[in-house]
């Protein structure tokens, strides 16, 4: 069994908010004691996400970021690995010298995409590593550590002329990703779609009520002909419904016509999962990362459900569906444009995915807490919660192989969409 345990991908962003390619975090079990994290990425881990795992499950249509370190730099297997598929990231901290320059150089000769990863934009970084900037595919420069000083803009502009792309990390807010994007950066990477900008007028649209009130329905005891009356009134919703159903996802052998049929056809839970991805993928407009948001809430809704099962595999499918709807739902600020507690109060929900989504506490507080420190790979977080509650390495992996997967069939719904 490999040393290492997929920790989590987090996504990296192009300049119109829609997922270029994944960061693919590992981490290595065996504590090494010179306090050194040892290797990001080894032969075994990689073999593991092209077979294990699946390398198209886990990335999709996607390139992944996979750190390294300088033994796996120089290891010849590294010719065996998919070029086409990973871009090997090195650490700025690594000893550079000319053999090392020598060897990342041949790798890009050969085909392969190198990146500078997480680097701190400063003269030491450019005395030491500047004659290798052109040689790197791409240089990740991570925005809450860098100066924003006269050196770091100079330093940008050098960047600039050579065959570089610039990839900013560690942005945290969407006035950030703005401001990397007017300095020329053209990815990004980190969690500005947690600290949404709340407008003005914070008032919930209409649009989103008439899908709101479409939810309550679903997950109350109306009966079929009442929510489907309630749809077709909406013709925008009934058109994109059935749209949905009689798209290349269900691969139908004839067109359903009614709303009373899709209901029946999809069943209540899955019409109101719909419900949460419309909101996501079609509220958004241009720039405004709505497959993103659909594919990240996507993710909390298999990661809520499917932990909640290996803690409790008697739980019932309400729980269950409760657990579900706490990632459904807990975007839904950055969308809106509304706090929380105000589209909260929109929704017929329990107090427990309530206190989860505002407080991280009751019933699923935990649960939800640890599904965002997955997303932020909080390793330490991660390990805590699994050891309390005894989830062993098999179901957490193949969790997380499974969740991707489900993501990745999301991604290329909403493209045929």
């Amino acid at each position: 069994m490999s040393d290492f345990h997929l920790l989590g991908r987090q996504p990296i962003l192009d300049t119109d908010r829609k997922i270029f390619a994944y960061d693919l975090l590992f981490r290595d079990e065996k504590k090494h004691p010179d306090g050194v994290e040892g290797r990001y990425a080894s032969v075994t881990v990689l073999t593991n996400v092209m077979n294990q795992f699946g390398a198209k499950e886990i990335l999709g249509k996607k390139k992944a970021f996979v750190r390294i370190d300088r033994d796996f730099l120089f290891n010849d297997l590294l010719f065996d690995i998919p070029r086409e598929l990973f871009v090997f990231a090195v650490m700025p901290e690594m000893p550079f010298n000319m053999e090392i320059a020598r060897r990342i150089v041949d790798l890009r000769r050969r085909g392969f995409e190198i990146a500078l990863n997480d680097a701190v934009l400063d003269e030491e970084l450019y005395r030491r590593i500047g004659p290798l900037f052109p040689h790197f595919k791409y240089i990740k420069v991570d925005m809450a550590r860098t100066p924003k000083n006269e050196t770091f803009h100079k330093l940008l502009d050098r960047i600039k002329k050579y065959d570089s792309t610039l990839v900013a990390s560690k942005v945290e807010t969407p006035e950030m990703t703005q401001i990397c994007e007017n300095l020329g950066f053209q990815y990004f990477q980190g969690y500005f779609f947690a600290k949404p900008q709340i407008l003005k007028q914070q008032k919930l649209e209409p649009h989103y009520r008439s899908v709101i009130h479409a939810y309550n329905l679903l997950i109350s005891n109306a009966d079929v002909e009442e929510i489907a009356g309630y749809l077709e009134q909406h013709s925008a919703l009934s058109l994109q419904l059935l749209r949905y159903v009689n798209s290349a996802a269900f691969s139908l052998k004839r067109d359903v016509k009614s709303i009373q049929e899709v209901i029946v056809l999809l069943g209540r839970h899955n019409l109101a999962q719909w419900l949460m991805m419309i909101i996501y993928a079609q509220s958004m407009g241009d720039k405004g990362g709505s497959s993103t948001l659909a594919l990240l809430a996507k993710s909390r809704m298999e990661l809520m459900r499917r932990t909640w099962q290996l803690m409790h595999p008697e739980a019932s499918k309400r729980e269950l569906d409760e657990a579900y709807f706490v990632g459904a739902l807990s975007l839904l600020d950055v969308v809106m444009k509304v706090p929380m507690e105000e589209i909260l109060e929109e929704f017929n929900i329990s107090r427990d995915v309530r206190d989860a989504i505002l407080k991280g506490s009751g019933k699923f507080g935990r649960t939800f807490l640890f599904v965002k420190s997955i997303e932020e790979c909080n390793e330490e977080a991660v390990d805590l919660f699994l050891n309390f509650y005894r989830i062993g390495r098999n179901g957490y992996d193949r969790m997380i192989e499974e969740t991707a997967i489900a993501v990745n069939r999301l991604d290329e719904e909403l493209e045929n969409y």
